[in-house]
């Protein structure tokens, strides 16, 4: 199932998207299949899966912190394409990969979309690459039938947004608030005003991610966006509770507490 599919069955259903983000490898790339499957399990619509990267600027402590371990653990975009392709048939979620230009562009862009499609992956956020300079990836996005997400942000001028609408397939990613990944308070007011906006200028759905942490963020960002991105959150739930015996099943209830009746 693609991203548009699964937006399509969740709108018949009069239900919002669950986004779930989190880190190739961490803790372990062995733990990267019953991660992901939990995900699944306990409701996640769509899960981004972030590719571990050396510099990254958008990530906050939570994140930078287990994509570092994650780096340790050998979690680099082969290894991830292996993994992926081990447990695609499993998968029956859409999936997004998250990362910097730097891993596509080392890796090639034809080959990264070509092994994205045989890893039955549907979907890239690219958080650094601007569209003024997206054109190769873009081309080759759609030449392997990847949907392309883009970042629209508060402080993004409404006629770069038109521009950035027009290369988004998917679904469109507003960052809440300025700065990096994070627990964080929303001022929910400015949000929708925003979003009600950006509504007026196309009909694919629109996430809100960034600082959303709980569940009565969660339901009230739902009152006028598509679906919710939940990160750091989780990744935090993860790394402090790995370790713990039946961590699998409390990963589980803790994800489907996330999410608003």
């Amino acid at each position: 199932m693609t991203i548009k599919e699964k937006f399509e069955l969740l709108k018949k259903q009069g239900k919002k998207a669950f986004v779930a983000y989190v880190p190739y490898g961490f803790p372990t790339i062995k733990y990267t299949k019953a991660i992901l499957l939990t995900l699944q399990e306990a409701g996640v619509d769509i899960i981004e899966l972030g590719i571990p990267f050396s510099d990254p600027v958008a990530d906050g402590a939570v994140i930078q912190e287990a994509a570092s371990l994650a780096l340790k653990n050998g979690a680099n975009t082969r290894n991830l394409f292996a993994t992926l392709n081990k447990i695609k048939k499993d998968i029956k979620v859409p999936l997004a990969l998250m990362t910097y230009y730097n891993p596509v562009f080392k890796f090639g862009v034809e080959d990264f979309f070509k092994s994205m499609e045989a890893a039955g992956v549907s979907g890239i956020l690219t958080v650094d690459l601007p569209i003024d300079e997206a054109s190769e990836y873009v081309k080759k996005a759609k030449k392997y039938k990847i949907e392309t997400v883009f970042f629209i942000t508060p402080v993004t001028p409404l006629s770069r947004a038109k521009k950035i609408i027009k290369v988004c397939k998917g679904f469109i990613y507003y960052i809440s608030v300025t700065g990096t990944t994070g627990a964080r308070e929303i001022s929910y007011e400015a949000l929708s005003g925003h979003i009600k906006q950006l509504k007026k200028e196309t009909n694919l759905p629109i996430c809100v991610g960034f600082g959303v942490h709980t569940k009565e963020q969660f339901a009230n960002i739902c009152k006028f966006g598509d679906g919710a991105i939940i990160g750091s959150a989780i990744v935090k739930f993860i790394k402090e509770n790995h370790l713990k015996r039946n961590f699998l099943g409390e990963l589980k209830k803790y994800v489907k507490s996330l999410k608003p009746d």
